[in-house]
């Protein structure tokens, strides 16, 4: 997965897409781990979640002033519970990061994403304006069965000029996930491999 979003001059920024494109791989290295790690328990690793990406998704953006998703992901750190780490983008393309808990839907902060030069915040603006489809429609539109799928992470990239929004979705019952990467501008799922 190659996150790359290129400005006017030809200049590739691949911050928060290297950033976040690191925890999906991690994720599919630890589904060929065995079954005896508890983090590749795909089912029990995702019980405890209470808060959807649906949910997520609005709560992170509510914490920025005319903030707009980025990217979203479902992280299992050392502690016991669930947190939905996004990067949220405000009006000028000033990113940050929200931790939210993802059994209870607190707020667990925001800090400062990535330092972005003034042409890369430009960029961001211009591909969030040009995505038309929502993030929650997008994941919606990658998990085929909703009830039984969990989305573990949505992030904008620019792919072949326009943008897209790659969704990660886990089956309950598989250990690997699959990517769908999805038009922003139309909805329609142009890919799917696994993650």
């Amino acid at each position: 997965m190659t996150g790359e979003i290129r400005n006017e001059d030809g200049w590739v920024w691949r911050r928060i897409a290297v950033v976040l494109s690191v925890p999906v791989l991690a994720l599919s290295l630890l589904a060929g781990c065995g079954r005896d790690d508890p983090l590749n328990e795909s089912a029990e690793r995702f019980e405890m979640v209470e808060v959807d990406h649906e949910r997520a998704v609005r709560l992170a953006t509510a914490e920025v002033t005319g903030g707009e998703l980025v990217a979203l992901e479902l992280k299992k750190p050392e502690s016991v519970s669930p947190v939905w780490e996004s990067r949220v983008a405000d009006q000028d393309g000033h990113v940050q990061t929200v931790r939210l808990d993802a059994t209870r839907g607190e707020s667990l902060g925001a800090g400062a994403g990535p330092d972005l030069t003034d042409s890369e915040r430009q960029d961001l603006v211009r591909l969030l304006d040009q995505a038309q489809v929502l993030p929650d429609t997008a994941a919606r539109e990658a998990a085929d069965t909703p009830n039984s799928e969990v989305v573990t992470a949505i992030e904008l990239e620019r792919q072949d000029g326009g943008p897209v929004w790659l969704v990660s979705v886990l089956g309950v019952g598989d250990d690997l996930a699959m990517v769908h990467v999805v038009d922003a501008k139309t909805g329609e799922i142009l890919d799917r491999h696994p993650a």
